[in-house]
């Protein structure tokens, strides 16, 4: 049966004895013997105050200590001639420890009885010791003084191999800080340069698409009502519809209503179902036949105008890697319709793949405060990653899907789920850590996959959002998942 000892007894960082393996009890007995028979003596007892020093590092000190209560830190100098009586304005610290730690096992069993460190009192502290003057007790039973004291050595060796680990960890961690630093400062140069190259030449393409958007609203208003009609329906166009979805329809309404493929194409986007189509009426769809290049007309510059904002916005956007630029984010901004843009701002990448959306409808997304370019860039970044992922792999029937949730109650409440999934070769698992550091790229069969600047981009946004995203990819299936926070009315 277990001895039950006090709590003094019990050395730091044992577990309480339900949750302790074999071996860690036996060795909590050793330790709890060695404190409980060597360190009882009342007479061996110093009391110290916060700040107060222990012991300095390079003299001499022929005692061993536990820690009963309170906290110390010990320092360690670069010049040992600068060890004084204030360490811990001179030295560099190398390790803490509280109750039942064991100071100067090293130098106490070595026979050195030489500090290596400086130990002061973070807080008032007791402490018990023994010294040189100390003899084995029971030697028969357990052995030498230092044959007793192995339990001991090995806590504070395994104490000092987690310092270490920690030590290093920490090292680590501020070293990547340190190259994030560096390559923020880098890429806050390059966006200056692309700021300084492409704002006059964006800026032109803005003012002329608003020039042609006017001037074309114009005209067409004098010719026709119904061609004007189309061209503005044309122009506020920002719906979202699975290519699948328009060449179901678009087949359908040829047969039904005898039309071109192209201008059925329109008509699906207009009326988005077969009942819908049926609410314009037939003189509508007539008009449709002999006008369809007007809505055309306007959905081009409304993409054009959609493109040419994009550009002016998104060198301002790039500058957040540098960590510069202000960013205004207003209220009242829809996700669903962040996916339309970026979904026109890719029609090109889009061309030969198949996309499905399951993004529901625009009055049941809750708005955001966030600024549409931000959030353009998150989409566009993911969903063109994944079409070059396809195209280079040659994927037979190549498809992205987007799909849009809201989550109203459950683990994840209060979020917007977005998801872009891929039915692509999938990225390797050797680079999925790494995909958004900037500049990254990988191989795969010869494969070049664009995953660089753009997704170091994507997480910036998302990070300063509050938001998440996660990756899991396999072979034939890669998805991206982004939880964006929205406050409940």
């Amino acid at each position: 049966m277990l001895r039950k000892f006090p709590q003094f007894f019990l050395p730091k960082k044992i577990l309480t004895p339900a949750a302790m393996l074999p071996y860690e009890i036996e060795a909590a007995e050793k330790l709890a013997r060695l404190n409980r028979v060597y360190f009882s003596d009342p007479t061996k007892r110093i009391w110290v105050r916060a700040g107060e020093t222990i012991t300095l590092e390079g003299q001499e000190d022929y005692r061993l200590y536990l820690i009963i209560d309170g906290e110390i830190v010990a320092y360690r100098h670069d010049d040992k001639a600068a060890a004084s009586g204030r360490p811990q304005e001179t030295g560099h610290e190398i390790f803490r420890a509280g109750k039942n730690s064991y100071i100067g096992v090293q130098s106490f069993f070595s026979r050195r009885y030489r500090m290596s460190s400086s130990i002061v009192a973070e807080t008032a502290c007791e402490l018990a010791y023994i010294d040189t003057t100390v003899k084995p007790v029971d030697p028969e039973r357990y052995g030498s003084l230092a044959e007793q004291f192995i339990p001991a050595m090995l806590h504070e060796l395994s104490l000092r191999a987690d310092r270490i680990f920690a030590t290093t960890m920490e090292k680590e961690a501020a070293l990547q800080r340190m190259n994030r630093s560096e390559m923020s400062a880098t890429l806050g140069q390059l966006a200056a340069g692309i700021a300084h190259e492409l704002n006059n030449a964006v800026g032109v393409l803005a003012r002329k698409t608003g020039f042609l958007t006017e001037f074309f609203s114009s005209e067409i208003s004098q010719r026709s009502h119904d061609a004007a009609d189309l061209f503005h329906r044309g122009l506020d166009y920002s719906g979202l519809i699975s290519s699948d979805e328009v060449r179901h329809l678009s087949r359908e309404f040829e047969r039904k209503y005898d039309l071109a493929p192209e201008v059925a194409k329109v008509l699906v986007r207009i009326a988005r179902t077969a009942e819908g189509a049926e609410n314009l009426g037939e003189k509508f769809i007539e008009n449709l036949a002999a006008n369809a290049k007007y809505w055309e007309l306007g959905h081009d510059l409304h993409d054009m105008e959609v493109a040419a904002r994009h550009a002016i916005a998104i060198v301002r956007s790039v500058k957040l890697l540098g960590g510069g630029g202000n960013i205004s984010r207003d209220p009242g901004l829809s996700v669903h319709e962040s996916l339309c843009e970026a979904v026109a701002l890719l029609k090109v990448n889009l061309r030969d793949i198949t996309l499905k959306s399951d993004i529901g409808n625009p009055e049941d997304c809750p708005p955001i405060c966030a600024d549409m370019t931000e959030m353009v860039q998150i989409w566009v970044n993911i969903i063109k990653n994944a079409c070059d992922a396809l195209k280079l792999a040659g994927t037979p029937d190549p498809t992205i899907r987007l799909k849009m949730r809201v989550i109203p109650s459950g683990t994840l409440s209060g979020f917007i789920s977005v998801e872009i999934e891929d039915n692509g070769p999938g990225i390797p698992k050797s680079a999925q850590q790494k995909i958004y550091q900037p500049d990254f790229t990988t191989k795969k069969n010869g494969l070049q996959f664009g995953l660089g600047l753009g997704l170091a981009i994507v997480r910036r946004i998302v990070d300063s959002y509050g938001a998440e995203i996660s990756l899991a990819s396999v072979p034939g299936q890669t998805r991206f998942t982004v939880h964006i926070p929205y406050k409940k009315m």
